[in-house]
């Protein structure tokens, strides 16, 4: 079973989906920064009014090279067909460089006919300032670009820098600072019980994926090779909870631990497990995975409690996204044929209930989710299969959003939703989205293509109190076969090495520890205690994406784990 990508040659359909992604991404980033985005990063500049709109087409000139192979642009392009605009698009596609655009859009506005339009009547007051001279002009904008500081690098170089910051995050995990930290845990006396169960457990056998999604939390994994037979663990765990959900990465090559896990912990009613539907590379491959999870069920002996596999598959604008590979041209990354085999597939398994996991963008915003982008597609693609998909419900999720494409506009968010194949109306499929927060690749993603929660931020930091208890951080342990116990929803705080000591002293650090206990209601306190020991608060706040990104970004450092740890416990 692999989960390689296809080797099916390209399909022709896939330039329209292409072309069609990149101009909605292209006008996403226009439209944010002629919006005020652009206004705002030029500040205090006394000429802020006058710079921001052909400064916001000077960021699409670079946003452009950065995103669209050189043969696409034209084709990109295209597509915006505004007369007012088409000088724009001329300079877009043709200037070589920075200087080049400058040059052409100030001779653009030099040599029309004199009129009302702003970005006219702005040029025109710019070049009387450098004294009417065009060239002055250009090397006076220039300047004030490059005074942005903004960072057009290629993401390959731009992903290396973020894998380094990562990778130094998990070489510090249970270092020296996190064992003095986990000391003072342990002196604490313990409010018990000693005996609770957990509402879920993660286990984390690797960690990896071969796929490079844009959104993807994790650039770098922590290598997890030769880790001890999970027998022990598996025991262990089963008599913690009743639902354990297999994750870290695509575990498609860990698919016998999973069937192991299944026919031992008896106490587990649900088997979770996260997959990217890559393995499902034709029609015996996925019957056969699906067929040997159902088995697995099967196996468990009469008299145990009755299980279930719980399938849940990643299935988004960014995992079914439409790439350009420069070897063999356009590709799906995770093609939704394959998807498409998983959903027809699962519903003969009443032993496995499939789950897609759907990012959250600005189609959430009303019933198009299921009109329009992947959802979409799947539709299309079933229905060359014979199949008619039927939605049955959609629920919003609680809190209004802001949409990223129309920043201005807020509203409630389809959430969880479940659908059914017309063949298979005993058979709901569930899909439930998410918002992405900014970690790993997702840093780098364009901010009008995803939902985020800088709203709910801005509330929590107003309102400068503790969030109520499920609110916070998900304090539930995740226990990794290489020994690390971490927090379902803060992988890098690390609880102590669960085969060496033990999980008993795991779950007591887990109920006295103060810093799991102020992340679970993201305590104001920890902004003051961070404050004191680093100095970079107000630009952390400014770059997160929501509360939990913020106190991610917080703990990440095992110092400051330990600064924060003894400032909760009253200690200088």
């Amino acid at each position: 079973m692999s989960s390689s990508a296809s080797a099916t040659p390209p399909d022709p359909g896939l330039k329209p989906l292409f072309l069609a992604a990149l101009r909605q991404r292209f006008k996403g980033e226009i439209n944010r920064m002629s919006g005020g985005e652009m206004a705002r990063l030029l500040g205090a500049h006394p000429a802020a009014a006058e710079l921001a709109f052909p400064f916001a087409y000077l960021h699409g000139w670079h946003w452009l090279r950065r995103n669209t192979p050189a043969a696409y642009r034209a084709e990109v392009l295209a597509g915006f067909k505004n007369p007012a605009r088409l000088f724009l698009m001329r300079l877009l596609l043709e200037a070589a460089d920075a200087r080049a655009f400058l040059r052409g859009y100030i001779e653009h506005w030099r040599q029309a006919p004199p009129g009302r339009l702003a970005q006219q009547q702005q040029l025109l007051t710019l070049l009387k300032g450098q004294g009417g001279d065009p060239q002055r002009l250009i090397e006076w904008m220039l300047n004030a670009w490059e005074g942005l500081g903004l960072d057009y690098s290629p993401y390959d170089q731009a992903y290396q820098a973020l894998a380094r910051r990562e990778r130094e995050r998990y070489q510090g995990m249970l270092g020296p600072e996190d064992q003095e930290r986990l000391a003072l845990v342990d002196a604490l006396p313990d409010p018990g019980p000693a005996d609770e169960r957990l509402d879920k457990l993660g286990l984390i056998p690797a960690m990896g994926c071969p796929q490079t999604c844009r959104h993807c939390m994790f650039i770098w994994r922590p290598p997890m090779r030769h880790t001890p037979d999970p027998g022990e663990l598996l025991q262990q765990a089963a008599g913690l909870t009743e639902s354990v959900l297999f994750t870290g990465g695509d575990l498609t090559r860990q698919l016998g631990d999973f069937h192991r896990a299944i026919t031992k912990m008896r106490p587990v009613r649900t088997f979770a497990i996260l997959l990217n539907g890559d393995f499902a590379a034709d029609r015996p491959t996925t019957q056969q995975a699906l067929s040997e999870m159902a088995q697995a069920i099967r196996r468990r002996p009469r008299g145990w409690p009755r299980a279930q596999v719980l399938l849940q598959i990643s299935f988004d604008e960014f995992h079914q996204e439409v790439i350009h590979d420069p070897k063999r041209g356009l590709r799906e990354r995770i093609p939704v044929r394959k998807i498409a085999r998983i959903v027809e597939l699962a519903p003969q398994f009443p032993e496995i209930q499939l789950c897609l996991l759907h990012k959250q963008n600005a189609l959430n915003f009303s019933m198009a989710v299921f009109q329009q982008g992947v959802f979409a597609r799947l539709a299309q693609e079933l229905g060359r299969r014979g199949h008619q998909v039927q939605v049955l419900s959609a629920a919003p999720a609680p809190r209004q959003k802001r949409n990223p494409l129309k920043p201005e506009q807020q509203g409630q968010v389809v959430k969880d939703a479940s659908f059914i194949l017309a063949q298979h109306p005993e058979r709901p499929i569930l899909l439930t989205s998410s918002t992405i927060d900014a970690f790993g690749r997702a840093e780098l993603i364009d901010p009008a293509e995803a939902v985020q929660e800088r709203d709910r931020l801005a509330a929590y930091l107003q309102q400068d109190r503790p969030l109520p208890p499920g609110e916070g951080f998900d304090s539930d342990l995740m226990l990794w076969y290489n020994g690390w116990a971490t927090l379902f929803s803060a992988v890098h705080i690390c609880l102590g090495d669960h085969r060496q000591d033990g999980l008993d002293a795991i779950l007591a650090r887990r109920r006295k520890d103060p810093l799991t206990n102020a992340l679970r209601t993201f305590d104001p306190r920890l902004l003051k205690a961070y404050a004191e020991t680093r100095h970079d608060l107000p630009q952390i706040i400014a770059r997160s994406s929501g509360p939990h990104h913020l106190f991610h970004r917080l703990t990440e450092e095992p110092e400051v784990r330990l600064h924060l740890t003894r400032r909760l416990l009253g200690l200088g």
